[in-house]
């Protein structure tokens, strides 16, 4: 428990001073008395959202190192193990994450919020603010492609706070050192060291000037603009008209944006399946026309060449019926010799029998041809 709350006290945290407040002093009445919070501590899988991701409730850099009493507190790695889960998701085409969130550390929250803004380059990453999301949680959803909030969701308080625990005479103290005069609205008077309040502020206004920078990047904003809001809350209406969000939505929305995404999915694996089948047909359409016009000329070549051979050889009426019956030109020649050497025995036979001297070698014509 001492873990906890150092952390809420010797840290720089960017949520409100109410849940700054609360879980201070919840964690004292823990340390008091455990057993006022006892219970299992087994995980159980975040169910309570319909979007694919949700960061509810106060978050931290990291859960280890925290009693394992306590129960858990989600923490920047684990949202940032599920973001990448849901980047190499090939069925995701658009991340949806509900806030709804006081805030946080302030360690390891700008890194999330980057990687956040990394991942919605690649693949659209859809925030829904549905609740309020404040300090940590806005710096968040700041970082999504679009964002969106709920009618009577609120949002805000981009500062920073940090406490400064005094105990004297087993009197507890705490003093508060913030960005924007909002921020720390309702805490209790103290009394601390002009020189410690210093060193104190000044950190605080580097961290915060780091969060105005960080908004004003993933908003499109000036840093100027952002710090000047004080640190205040504001409704949803009044998120969107200083920019910080872009729309108002429901739930049923919010769920409905969710479907026409999945179904346009479906529809774009469809239309990219039947492109590729009809660039495969078209494909193999192409290549039977080229294979068809080759053949075409290479069996018009084929029966001049075997017509010339023919009609040399005197027997220019049987070149058609050879490359009909799929001779090539070497079985084509064969045929042709065959076929003169048959009509001139037949007509040396017959110029013998009608007395004529003259003969023919039809051979040798064919082998000269």
């Amino acid at each position: 428990m001492r873990h906890l709350l150092q952390l809420m006290t010797s840290k720089p945290m960017m949520m409100t001073i109410d849940a700054h407040q609360t879980y201070h002093n919840a964690l004292i009445d823990f340390y008091k008395n455990p057993k006022l919070y006892a219970g299992g501590n087994e995980r159980s899988e975040r169910s309570d959202t319909t979007c694919h991701l949700s960061v509810f409730g106060p978050t931290t850099h990291r859960f280890s190192g925290l009693d394992s009493n306590c129960e858990r507190v989600l923490s920047y790695r684990d949202i940032r193990s599920q973001m990448a889960g849901l980047r190499n998701d090939a069925d995701v085409a658009k991340i949806y994450i509900e806030f709804d969130g006081p805030g946080g550390e302030a360690a390891g929250c700008f890194d999330l919020a980057d990687y956040i803004a990394e991942i919605a380059q690649v693949k659209p990453v859809i925030g829904f603010i549905n609740g309020a999301s404040y300090s940590a949680n806005y710096a968040l959803a700041s970082a999504c492609s679009e964002l969106y909030a709920s009618p009577h969701s609120m949002g805000g308080s981009i500062g920073v706070i940090r406490g400064r625990l005094e105990v004297e005479n087993d009197k507890r103290k705490m003093t508060y050192f913030t960005s924007g005069e909002a921020k720390a609205d309702g805490a209790p008077e103290t009394k601390l060291d002009d020189a410690e309040s210093e060193r104190h502020q000044a950190m605080v206004d580097e961290l915060a000037g780091n969060f105005f920078e960080l908004v004003g990047k993933n908003r499109q904003l000036q840093p100027d603009h952002v710090e000047s809001l004080e640190a205040n809350i504001f409704t949803a209406q009044k998120l969107l008209d200083l920019g910080l969000i872009d729309g108002i939505k429901t739930e049923e929305e919010i769920k409905s944006m969710m479907t026409n995404a999945t179904h346009q999915r479906i529809v774009d694996e469809l239309n990219l399946k039947h492109a590729e089948e009809t660039a495969s047909l078209t494909a193999q359409l192409e290549k039977l026309q080229a294979d068809a016009k080759s053949n075409g000329e290479k069996h018009t070549e084929l029966l001049v060449q075997v017509d010339k051979l023919a009609k040399s050889a005197g027997v220019g009426d049987i070149a058609a019926q050879l490359v009909a019956e799929g001779e090539d030109l070497e079985g084509a020649k064969a045929k042709i010799k065959a076929e003169a050497a048959k009509r001139d025995e037949e007509i040396s036979l017959v110029g013998s029998l009608d007395g004529d001297d003259d003969s023919y070698d039809m051979l040798k014509l064919i082998e000269e041809a």
